[in-house]
């Protein structure tokens, strides 16, 4: 079935996996606020600070009674898999997709994964629809498309992870979902080790605090890559708060005080950013340098904060 390109939902910027399930849910007219009470997340990775959650950490099963597994296989298991009702994130290479915009192509670079969403194919098998959230686009991929934008392995396989919907399913109760999901992305958060959470903020200072000491060309290249990823963190937690108000299950005393956390958080990321970009122009000012190390240790603690309170909120529900 053709889709309109009304149907493509752009989560924010470095969001492909994420933006491929919003749009999937949008498809199937399922409610997406559950998936986004969960994705709040934070991670330190190939020098990018970005909210991303890793798709293992979904929790589709539960949310939305959705088997997903990570796979390689050939364009006949797609094929298979699109006829008996499922989906793919498709892993693959932006640059290599003839519709993806190159102004678009500036973390390829950073080895960051791009996903696609394969939804659909004609009776042939031949051509697949794809929609592609973060290119804006919504259409259809030949074999020969699909096989020359595929993650090159040591064998010729298509990497993806399955969308496989239940035959019946019953969401969970709202207050339970906000309950699960508000303690999932506090022990997330405070997990304390890898690159997750707090401990993501304090490698982004490491690193900043070292690149004093880069040439001026990886320097900029670095703050103008997190000055993008910055920006979409800043949608994504608008997004995650929006999403728990939609479902109406705070009283008004607990939304003034979701909405004066929240917005003193997004300032806080916003200064960040703004810092940053001072910091590009006078990389020699020490006390600068402090303040926006300082600024960023506030952000981590606030985050933090912030997921308490959502958690609190969240048993005091039940």
């Amino acid at each position: 079935m053709e889709q309109s390109s009304q149907t493509v939902v752009k989560l924010a910027a470095m969001e492909c996996a994420a933006s491929c399930l919003l749009t999937l849910l949008q498809m199937k007219q399922v409610r997406s606020q559950y998936f986004l009470m969960n994705y709040w997340s934070l991670n330190y990775s190939s020098g990018l600070l970005m909210s991303g959650k890793n798709i293992r950490l979904y929790k589709l099963d539960y949310l939305y009674g959705i088997q997903s597994d990570f796979m390689k296989g050939t364009e006949e298991d797609l094929v298979q898999l699109i006829r008996e009702g499922g989906a793919v994130l498709l892993m693959c290479r932006a640059a290599d997709m003839d519709y993806f915009p190159r102004e678009l192509l500036t973390h390829e670079e950073n080895g960051i994964q791009h996903f696609a969403l394969i939804y659909g194919c004609d009776a042939s098998g031949s051509q697949f629809q794809v929609a592609d959230p973060t290119a804006d686009y919504i259409g259809t991929l030949t074999r020969e498309q699909l096989g020359r934008a595929r993650v090159k392995g040591k064998d010729n396989s298509l990497y993806y992870y399955t969308l496989v919907p239940p035959k019946q399913f019953a969401l969970p109760d709202p207050k339970e979902a906000f309950r699960f999901t508000s303690k999932q992305n506090l022990q997330l958060y405070r997990k304390g080790d890898l690159n997750f959470g707090y401990r993501a903020v304090e490698l982004f200072i490491a690193d900043l605090m070292q690149s004093i000491h880069w040439d001026k060309e990886r320097r900029n290249s670095w703050i103008y890559q997190n000055n993008i990823t910055i920006s979409s963190i800043v949608k994504t937690r608008s997004a995650v708060w929006n999403s728990i108000c939609e479902l109406q299950l705070l009283s008004p005393s607990q939304l003034e005080e979701g909405n004066l956390a929240i917005d003193r958080l997004l300032k806080l990321w916003t200064t960040v950013n703004f810092l940053l970009i001072k910091y590009k122009k006078n990389y020699t000012d020490m006390a600068l340098l402090s303040q926006l190390k300082n600024k960023l240790m506030e952000v981590g603690g606030h985050e933090t904060q912030f997921l308490l309170q959502m958690e609190r909120m969240g048993s005091e529900l039940l």
